[in-house]
């Protein structure tokens, strides 16, 4: 993950939060903000972040406060937040059902393009 400009964090909601393994996931980086060695702090301070989410039961409304969650993790590291989608699914498949979600992740996808992109000479 440190060797990346960009991240991309994508987790279910369950019970009204990340997964479990997502939880674990960043729990870990108590260990890695305590070994000096590794610079985290600052290294996430240069990053850009997006949050994908995907839940069955009101989506864009349970999964605010996960994506507030996500924001004050974000600002405590530094790190910037590009934006997040949230669809709706309850099975494998559902989510190509959700247009808005399919048009925000292609609207984030452009976006993560151009970022990625050099700058032409003027």
């Amino acid at each position: 993950m440190l060797n990346h400009d960009i991240i991309l964090f994508s987790t279910p909601v369950y019970w009204y939060g990340m997964s479990g393994l997502m939880k674990n996931f960043i729990d870990r980086w108590s260990e890695s903000l305590r070994d000096s060695s590794l610079s985290f702090r600052a290294r996430m301070a240069v990053k850009r972040a997006l949050v994908v989410v995907v839940g069955g039961d009101e989506p864009r409304i349970k999964a605010l406060p996960l994506i507030i969650q996500f924001q004050h993790i974000f600002n405590f590291l530094g790190t910037s937040f590009e934006g997040y989608v949230i669809g709706r699914g309850d099975k494998p498949g559902d989510i190509f059902q959700d247009s808005e979600a399919i048009h925000q992740a292609n609207f984030y996808n452009q976006k993560l393009k151009n970022l990625r992109r050099p700058s032409k000479p003027s």
